[in-house]
């Protein structure tokens, strides 16, 4: 039975915010000043690197991380190669002063925007994961040669031909073997990063189970796999679903094939999948579904949670699902309400954050409108309200806040309880400014670790005339004084 679903305050690699100027921040009787610091001013980002489901900022108390798709040397049209994915380190000296260094992963990447942009993560021993330059590939992913360096990776993925990789960028996806890299899987797209409270490195990506069939047919799933720092592996978490030889190319003398999916269902593909860990080190789970093949609406949203220490799920209701979770199982967030708000289906940005006490609370887009929010709470979903700002990311701190992250940028506060109902509105605490180069759009939110002095982290690119720049971006570094 599910009796919590919340987050907790700092964790090893936990997320945070922060930015260039001061002002005032009430909250209730309690009043600080919000600093907001431009920490690595804009670089020249490619075409490539939008996205909606990348994690490409990570941070310890005293670094920060980040993976970008860049130019390259040369032009690269629409579905070619030639772009750069390059990997940068910053460190915060003890005057505050910070210096970056960088690294050319890959000097070939795609450009097929909202698909190959890159994801970086950090295991409990600091060691960075970068997952990058997929669209229904084989993993292309790479772990750094020591800890917390970034002058040399090791690759433990799949090589690919560069035949195959010209056929995956334009439909002919051929790769009917099971997967060979260290995470499982073969057909990879959206790999995201993400760290429970006592820093255990996560991922979650979708795959096809059955990848030697039609298009159609190869049952493009959610994985999720969590990081075993001692042997150095992945391991999957999800149900046994075995596959013969329709399905799968199988070495001579095998039968069939188990995989195992977290999320999975005939004629439907998985997106989106989001993760969120509470006071209690539960894992929240959301994602959205589409029928019948890839596009960038969506049907709807699902959600479920798993206790700490258990590869047990559940849904809103407190049931017990049966891994892989399929479609008739899997609970839906506010169907009716959501249904009427998104007639026209969601699109790809879905959220989920969690309450101190353990409520999570999912943010869905609507394709043709704005974007709504939800609060689970006694196993219903709550009425939907609209997103402040349309804000693209929210947060919970430890200290009965909730924050929101919009285009502007534009940073939101209010207060609320322990179960995530508000107690205050919304207030504007901050908002960029282009003469100190915090004018931002497309902004990723992480709660900064302990030890670091800051509160958030944001990796956005720069907001110029009222223009969304694709190729510009740039990180800064949000805390209270």
């Amino acid at each position: 039975m599910i009796n919590r679903l919340g987050v907790r305050g700092g964790s090893i690699l936990a997320r945070r915010l922060m930015l260039g100027c001061v002002l005032s921040l009430a909250a209730g009787s309690a009043s600080a000043a919000l600093t907001a610091e431009v920490i690595l001013p804009p670089i020249e980002a490619a075409e490539a690197n939008a996205s909606v489901f990348a994690t490409p900022l990570a941070a310890t108390g005293s670094s920060v991380y980040t993976v970008n798709v860049e130019p390259g040397t040369r032009a690269v049209p629409l579905h070619h190669f030639g772009f750069h994915t390059v990997v940068r380190k910053g460190v915060r000296d003890a005057d505050g002063r910070w210096s970056w260094r960088s690294h050319l992963l890959d000097a070939d990447t795609a450009n097929d925007p909202y698909h190959t942009a890159a994801s970086i993560g950090l295991d409990r021993k600091g060691f960075v994961h970068v997952a990058y330059d997929m669209h229904n590939l084989p993993w292309q992913y790479s772990v750094s040669a020591q800890p917390e360096a970034i002058d040399r990776f090791v690759f433990r993925g799949q090589r690919v031909s560069e035949k195959a990789r010209w056929g995956s960028q334009n439909r002919r996806v051929e790769f009917p073997a099971p997967g060979t890299a260290a995470i499982p899987g073969t057909q990879v797209t959206y790999p995201s990063f993400f760290n429970d409270r006592d820093g255990r490195l996560y991922v979650t990506y979708r795959y096809a189970v059955r990848p030697a069939r039609t298009w159609s047919q190869r049952l493009f799933s959610g994985g999720l796999a969590r990081y075993d720092e001692t042997s150095r592996s992945w391991n999957a978490i999800g149900g046994d679903l075995s596959v013969g030889r329709d399905d799968i190319q199988l070495p001579p003398g095998r039968a069939e094939y188990v995989s195992q999916p977290f999320i999975s269902e005939p004629g439907w593909w998985v997106y989106q999948m989001r993760l969120a860990f509470d006071a209690d080190n539960g894992m929240h789970v959301a994602w959205l579904w589409r029928r019948g093949d890839s596009g960038v609406d969506q049907n709807f949203a699902s959600y479920a949670y798993m206790p700490a220490g258990s590869d047990t799920a559940y849904n809103a209701a407190g049931k017990r699902y049966q891994l892989p979770i399929d479609l008739a199982a899997a609970s839906r967030v506010a169907p009716r309400r959501i249904a009427e708000l998104a007639p026209d289906g969601l699109y790809s940005p879905a959220r989920i954050s969690v309450s101190a006490d353990g409520h999570p609370v999912v943010a869905l887009q609507s394709v043709h409108g704005p974007r709504y929010r939800s609060r689970l709470a006694d196993g219903q979903w709550s009425d939907p309200e609209p997103v402040p700002n349309q804000a693209f990311e929210q947060h919970y701190d430890a200290s009965g806040h909730e924050w929101a992250f919009a285009t502007g940028l534009t940073v939101l506060r209010r207060t609320v309880d322990r179960s995530g109902r508000p107690t205050g509105a919304w207030q504007t605490l901050y908002k960029g400014d282009a003469r100190d180069g915090t004018a931002l759009c497309h902004t990723r939110a992480i709660p900064a670790p302990e030890g670091s002095g800051a509160v958030f982290y944001i990796h956005a690119n720069v907001l110029d005339d009222g223009k969304c720049r694709d190729d510009r971006v740039t990180i800064v570094r949000l805390s209270t004084q």
